[in-house]
């Protein structure tokens, strides 16, 4: 995968009394997870200075709205639809948090592009994302029950407001994995290595 439009180098400290930013990229469809991901959201802004902004649309997009006016959200919820790639990238440099509250999630791209500017993870332990992430850089969240599933996304979304340390160590360490995992330079050169060794080999015999 290109991350090149994504890559940051560095990624600065944010002051523990600024409002936290989540951010969610994706395609607005039921099995999406957003409007549990609301629920749980709703929880977090009772209790501290946060926002979240919902990158994407989709057929859900109406009932969601719906939904954020009904939990007396509009003020903290912003619905920006469809973003080209530049503003994305962006955006999650802008953010804080991402959260993919996907229940069936067949890639892990979007969670790729979170680690790539430094982003710590809030996903679902299921699916194609738990292929990219790992305890150092995210928070998997067990898709066990409704009630379940939103508990755990509200313990994992304040865990991470309230220690900005732990946002930036989850953020470097997802940055450092996916720049030596998934990142295409790192792949192409890896290639080379195993070319390069199993030339070595076969001259040798």
């Amino acid at each position: 995968m290109d991350l090149s439009v994504w890559r940051s180098e560095s990624r600065a400290s944010k002051e523990p009394n600024q409002q936290i930013h989540f951010v969610f990229l994706g395609r607005l469809a039921d099995w999406k997870g957003v409007d549990l991901l609301l629920e749980a959201f709703a929880t977090v802004a009772a209790q501290m200075d946060t926002a979240w902004e919902i990158i994407g649309d989709g057929e859900m997009r109406g009932e969601l709205e719906a939904q954020t006016a009904r939990l007396g959200l509009d003020s903290r919820v912003v619905f920006s639809g469809w973003l080209s790639h530049e503003q994305c990238a962006l955006k999650m440099q802008q953010a804080d948090i991402m959260v993919c509250p996907s229940l069936r999630e067949p890639g892990g791209a979007v969670v790729m592009e979170a680690m790539a500017v430094g982003l710590p993870v809030i996903a679902t332990n299921w699916g194609g994302p738990v292929d990219y992430l790992d305890s150092t850089c995210s928070i998997l969240v067990e898709p066990d029950s409704r009630e379940g599933f939103v508990k755990g996304l509200t313990d994992a979304m304040l865990k991470l407001a309230h220690s900005p340390e732990l946002r930036q160590s989850m953020g470097q360490a997802g940055w450092e994995r996916v720049r030596e995992h998934f990142d295409w330079e790192r792949k192409v050169d890896r290639m080379i290595e195993i070319y390069e060794q199993t030339i070595d080999t076969c001259q040798k015999h």
